[in-house]
């Protein structure tokens, strides 16, 4: 169903992202300041709390888990460059005792670990000279059971086999949680760890084993030593784990998973092999490691993470299995290509401090999208992150968005700094931009730059200016750096005027998109346009100024000026240009198509263009099979279906949107074609699912006919269909078929099924029903490693019964968002308003989340509550155009 609640985008977001959060309250003063574009990193002005006089080079750790008591007893002998004379040692610490503490082989004279601070001061004796020295220590600390630091992770296997693993998950700041450390990314260092462990149980980490010494039922597992690299980047874990291997290019690559299903990791381990050997290429730098493990956790925490050469995974990301959907396979090769992207960018390369996350994450969302388009050509995945785009650019319409790149003081703002929207999507998007204008071989010459100047280093943005600027002979941080230094993005104004030979010159100007009000700041950005007219190929001009002057082919040529809609930005065309633009619709490129629906939907949504204009683009879609044109198409319908709901013109608005994709619909029928493409099934599936939900007499009885054959051969069904067939029955269940989607849910064969099938059951319309439904959100039905499905389900009742759905989340709101921790706290906060926005009161929304969220997240309270004030003045917009819109189609229509 397309409708404006997002929950299922924000745990495809949660699954897609390896966020950097921190709930840290320092009090005290940062030598922090603003980001300078300009100014290359160096580590002495690099933000950070630490002291930059003592610096760790080399780590030696050893750590022994005892999972009964939640406890690591571990011992570390840090090798220290002092850079001037001091008697000062600091570094982080967390719920940690440090006992026989030596500085050069002597006691020192103070040891004081504050966790309010998760400082660890030490005192010595005098001060210590210039040079390298050692510092020892024993410690004890907290295994978690949360996902930070050392955490436990219960599971089930498929069998019934209760199980437990240990792994570790240190971004942004909990490492420290496990051992002392100076846990700032600017401070890399070397690392050999060792775990003592059950000898059942394999140990994994960021390097090869170097020796094994088995003892009875414990096993000492020492690794050798790690290249340089930051703190939150290293990694260990242990459990009773299988593998697969292979090897690319003299890389060793291992899928590890708990013993018995990593046979679902085959598909994954060919993946890895292709990826590596792209990337190897791409970077003109061989992946450095001996061995890279993809590691999937059964629960435990959302997405991936990018230890070095010990990627991790939940296991839905990484695993599949023969009940896997095509999405699920295409998610799996997206998010491994973005995880091992960080190979390069984020660990080979780090970003000096928090607020230049995008180096890391924009980077490696680019580089995954690139790679998956690369390798999988009939998923047309450029076209599939317009969507990805679209989320951004909603985001970055409010005046309450913030920059792609943005100061962050201390630990604790690197919450606020994260954002998936602006940090992932939106940076992302700038890239690609980029490349297009500066060439894609130019732009790979200046990364390739980059890696090698930088490699085992930090960086900032001003690095990354000058490396492409060397390879493209342009001032690059001039062309794009107003676009990581300014929030929101612009709109193109393009006037038309024609000469007496029919020659067309477009006068082009810009201003700030914002979906509500203005920026009164009138900020500026040069803009690389992609210009095509007719049918041409794309050519770059970059828009510098107001009044600019273009020539654009004849005036009764088609023109795009944002050719195959790579652009981070809007074009609002003038009526006569829109009027010529129509009229080549259906001949149009996917791409410019693409961009003319989006720009048309979210200018209207703004109050700047006309509905009816709109509606005549997807009218002019007539039966063509593309995917991403109809999913805006689709989308839109489903904001005013539900901006409609309980109003007098509901029917006829239904009535409409069915009459727009129903021929569609009957074109593509309901099973697949040969040769047909993945972006065609999803079509197929996209468009059956809305007609269900806006009450298609005939797709509804199909559906439950379907549905029928299925409850007695659970083969009947392609597991790619299941969903949208069982969500169609759903909503229109009765007290019969509602158990038998219950008893379809609870004879899952694997958690792939079991999160396919629960949630359909949230959808449905009959209160009683919902009320059953409801009790299953809590149930002990959901196991262990599956904790965070219940939010999405107490989410997903919103749609039908929001009240219902409301008194569930706000009641059970610390358990439903534990297992998106330490993540979900920010972008949950965020995300409130956008599921609730249209049916409980704004104010009560804003008091509540204010009274359960800590004051640094008050920059996503303000972002939602935008959102949600935005969206509620868009409805009254909407539901007005739409009214007006079918007074003149009221005939037709039927």
């Amino acid at each position: 169903m397309k409708r404006p609640i997002k929950n299922q985008q924000l745990f495809t977001r949660l699954l897609l992202c390896s966020a950097v959060t921190a709930t840290l309250t320092y009090q005290s003063s940062y030598a922090a300041a603003v980001p300078q574009s300009l100014v290359p990193y160096s580590f002495a002005a690099t933000s950070g709390r630490l002291p930059k006089n003592v610096v760790p080079t080399d780590y030696i750790i050893n750590v022994t888990p005892d999972t009964a008591k939640l406890q690591i007893a571990g011992s570390e002998i840090v090798s220290l460059n002092f850079t001037e004379t001091t008697d000062k040692i600091q570094f982080n610490s967390l719920n940690q005792q440090l006992t026989d503490v030596l500085f050069d082989g002597k006691p020192v004279k103070t040891t004081v670990s504050d966790d309010k601070e998760q400082l660890t001061t030490i005192m010595l004796p005098a001060s210590a000279k210039i040079g390298a020295h050692k510092l020892s220590f024993n410690f004890t600390a907290k295994i978690e059971t949360e996902p930070h630091g050392m955490f436990l992770q219960e599971y089930v296997t498929p069998d019934g086999v209760k199980d437990r693993l240990i792994t570790t998950k240190f971004e942004s700041t909990d490492a420290r949680r496990m051992f002392p450390c100076w846990d700032e990314p600017a401070f890399r260092a070397t690392y050999q760890l060792t775990i003592t462990a059950p000898s059942a149980w394999m140990a994994i980490a960021n390097m090869p084993v170097a020796s094994l010494k088995k003892n009875g039922e414990l096993t000492t597992t020492t690794f050798k030593r790690s290249p340089k690299m930051p703190t939150y980047l290293v990694h260990v874990s242990a459990g009773n784990f299988g593998q697969l291997k292979g090897t690319t290019e003299g890389t060793d690559l291992f899928i590890t998973a708990a013993k018995g299903q990593e046979q679902n990791g085959k598909e994954a381990l060919a993946n890895a092999e292709q990826i590596l050997a792209d990337y190897n290429d791409y970077f003109g730098i061989k992946y450095p490691l001996p061995k890279l493990d993809s590691i999937a956790v059964p629960g435990g925490f959302q997405g991936g993470m990018e230890n070095w050469g010990a990627i991790t995974y939940t296991d839905q990301a990484l695993l599949l299995t023969s009940s896997s959907t095509m999405g699920a396979h295409q998610s799996v090769y997206a998010i491994q290509a973005h995880e091992m992207a960080h190979q390069w960018f984020g660990d080979l390369v780090t970003m000096g401090w928090w607020d230049e996350l995008w180096l890391n994450e924009s980077f490696a969302s680019w580089r995954a999208a690139k790679e998956t388009d690369l390798r999988h050509a009939d998923w047309h995945w450029w076209e599939g992150q317009d969507g990805a785009k679209e989320n951004a650019m909603d985001a970055d319409a409010n005046l309450t968005s913030h920059p792609i790149l943005q100061h962050v003081t201390n630990e604790s703002e690197a919450n606020s700094a994260f954002d998936p929207s602006i940090t992932y999507d939106k940076g992302q998007s700038v890239l690609r931009m980029l490349e297009a204008y500066l060439g894609p071989d130019v732009f790979r010459d200046g990364i390739r730059q980059y890696m090698n100047v930088h490699k085992y280093s930090n960086t900032n943005s001003a690095d990354l200016w000058i490396a492409l600027s060397k390879a493209s002979g342009k001032n690059v941080s001039d062309i794009i750096g107003a676009w990581t230094t300014q929030a929101g993005f612009p709109v193109v104004n393009a006037q038309s005027s024609c000469d007496a030979n029919g020659n067309r010159t477009l006068t082009l100007s810009q201003q700030r998109f914002v979906a509500k009000g203005e920026d009164t700041t009138n900020p500026h950005w040069n803009i690389p346009l992609q210009v095509r007219v007719g049918s041409a190929d794309a050519k770059s001009v970059l828009l510098t100024k107001d009044g600019q002057a273009l020539a654009a082919g004849k005036c009764g040529d088609a023109i795009s000026l944002n050719a195959d809609t790579i652009g981070y930005y809007r074009v609002a065309y003038d009526d006569a240009t829109a009027k010529t633009n129509l009229s080549h619709f259906p001949g149009m490129k996917n791409g410019d198509r693409i961009a003319l629906l989006d720009d048309q939907w979210a200018l209207v949504k703004a109050g700047k263009k006309d509905l009816a204009g709109f509606f005549s683009l997807a009218s002019a879609m007539g039966t063509e099979q593309n995917l991403r044109s109809w999913q805006i198409i689709t989308e839109a319908l489903g904001t005013i279906e539900h901006a409609e709901r309980g109003t007098a013109s509901y029917d006829a608005f239904t009535s409409y949107a069915r009459s727009v994709i129903k021929p569609l619909a009957n074109q593509l029928g309901w099973d697949p074609k040969a040769d047909e493409t993945p972006g065609v099934q999803r079509l197929r599936r996209t468009v059956l699912s809305d007609l269900g939900s806006w009450g298609d007499a005939d797709v509804i009885a199909e559906a439950r006919a379907r549905f029928a054959t299925f409850v007695k051969d659970r083969s009947a069904i392609p597991a790619d269909n299941q969903g949208f067939i069982l969500d169609i029955v759903a909503q229109n269940a009765n007290d019969t078929e509602f158990e038998q989607l219950h008893a379809i849910a609870k004879s899952a064969k694997n958690e792939t099924e079991m999160r396919r099938y629960y949630p359909m059951m949230m959808l449905v319309r009959n209160p009683d029903l919902a009320n059953k439904a409801a009790q299953l959100v809590l149930s002990d039905e959901i196991p262990k490693q599956a904790e965070s499905l219940r939010i999405q389900l107490a989410l997903t009742l919103s749609e039908n019964h929001p009240a219902m759905s409301w008194d569930m989340y706000t009641k059970n709101y610390e358990r439903l968002i534990a297992p998106l921790m330490p993540e979900g706290a920010a972008m949950m906060t965020q995300f409130t308003p956008d599921v609730f926005w249209s049916s409980i009161p704004l104010d009560q929304i804003e008091s509540w989340m204010k009274s359960k969220s800590a004051a640094e997240l008050a920059p996503f309270i303000a972002r939602g509550m935008e959102s949600a004030h935005t969206r509620l003045a868009e409805k009254t917009l909407l539901t007005q155009a739409t009214d007006a819109y079918l007074k003149t189609k009221s005939v037709a229509i039927k």
